[in-house]
């Protein structure tokens, strides 16, 4: 009978239901943040063995944010000078989604901050770092030989060749063949000579301590990106970055994962700030051919200036936290905060059927159960999660 198929039907669909939502509960585990620290080689500098700049598991977790005029350096790691670096693990792939916010697939914070009074956007006290991502191709957790290092080249690493140089450094701090010149800048455990390496940022833009934008001081478009500790990490709500808080209710998880548009001068309204990254901005470091990762598991950060500057010492790069970027509140197509009728009518325009792959990205939104389709199921789960208008 009619009535008895679509009692089966709305049951099955009942159940798959359920298991989706359990099952999306179970991975909600997930952090969004680093999770483990798997190498710190600092360089030499002048923070590398103060306890408040030198511990790696502060790169860990969700950022301490200071506003746009001043740092929290509460919770940051000092790299030291060039090449020095630090390596960290996510617990989960973080993947490649151009449905993501501005197409960001993660953020990397620092202690980065805007100079002047009010704080001008196109001028930033910064000390950028290079990022690197590599792929847990066979899930062992470690980074193999095997397992390529590919370089967000960003907006200035142009000539992969020349800008991948060598530096050398040496315990003996009265011999002047190689810095450093100071016996507390050496890292903890470093003797006899050593090197780093790494992809140098062009001196003339970020070998200085206020790094303008290249595109000009007066600029609404950036003209650096692609790199860390380039921009500031916002307070935990404020929302708007003038340095209020007025989402006291948002977690970390919510307002560190969403992105600031790398591509527009000052803070995008929501964003928590900080430097974020396109995978699809990879390159193999020997051919500077796009890598095409579907994701990455490590993400390595290494100073990218070779410069001293006096009394301010070596510019080095600090590190807050990474995250991986979240695709917004699922089902809230208009990203207002609610699930409501618009975004009800919204799915509706979006449905595929089931095991009809979505065209525009835009709809993956509605996928709640991640099959790559929108049909009944997903249907069923936007009745569970409406919410009304300002719900």
């Amino acid at each position: 009978m009619l009535w008895v198929s679509l009692a089966r039907k709305r049951n099955c669909i009942t159940l798959a239901v359920l298991a989706m939502l359990c099952a999306y509960g179970l991975a909600s585990a997930e952090t969004p943040f680093a999770a483990t620290v798997v190498e710190f080689a600092p360089a030499p500098g002048q923070l590398v063995n103060n306890p408040a700049f030198n511990d790696p598991a502060r790169a860990l977790g969700a950022p301490s944010g200071g506003g746009t005029l001043s740092p929290d350096n509460s919770s940051v790691v000092s790299l030291g000078g060039f090449g020095g670096s630090i390596t960290l693990a996510f617990d989960h792939t973080v993947l490649d989604d151009p449905a993501n916010p501005f197409g960001m697939d993660a953020v990397v914070f620092g202690n980065a901050f805007w100079v002047g009074v009010a704080g001008d956007a196109n001028r930033h006290w910064a000390e950028c770092g290079v990022i690197e991502i590599a792929r847990d191709t066979d899930n062992n957790g470690m980074v193999d030989e095997d397992e390529t290092w590919y370089v967000i080249s960003g907006s200035h690493i142009v000539d992969l060749d020349a800008q991948f140089i060598e530096q050398t450094w040496d315990d003996d701090w009265q011999d002047s063949a190689f810095p450093p010149a100071n016996p507390g800048w050496i890292p903890p455990g470093e003797i006899g000579v050593w090197q780093t390496a790494g992809f140098k940022l062009p001196p003339e833009i970020f070998g200085v301590q206020v790094v303008v934008n290249p595109a000009g001081p007066n600029a609404v478009v950036e003209g650096a990106f692609g790199y860390a500790d380039y921009s500031p990490t916002l307070v935990l709500g404020d929302t708007n970055g003038d340095n209020i808080v007025d989402a006291p209710q948002q977690t970390a998880e919510e307002f560190y994962t969403f992105p600031d548009d790398p591509f527009a001068v000052g803070m995008t309204l929501g964003s928590g700030g900080g430097d974020a990254l396109d995978i699809a901005w990879a390159v193999d470091p020997l051919t500077g051919m796009p890598a095409d990762l579907d994701g990455f598991d490590f993400v390595r950060i290494s100073t990218g200036s070779n410069v001293l500057l006096g009394a301010f010492g070596e510019l080095s790069t600090e590190i807050d936290a990474v995250s991986d970027v979240s695709p917004g509140l699922m089902g809230d197509a208009d990203a207002d905060g609610d699930i409501d009728l618009w975004d009800l009518a919204f799915l509706i325009d979006c449905t595929t059927g089931p095991e009809v792959a979505i065209g525009d990205p835009v709809c993956r939104i509605f996928d709640f159960d991640f099959d790559n389709d929108v049909d009944l199921i997903d249907f069923s789960v936007m009745q569970i999660v409406f919410t009304g208008e300002g719900g």
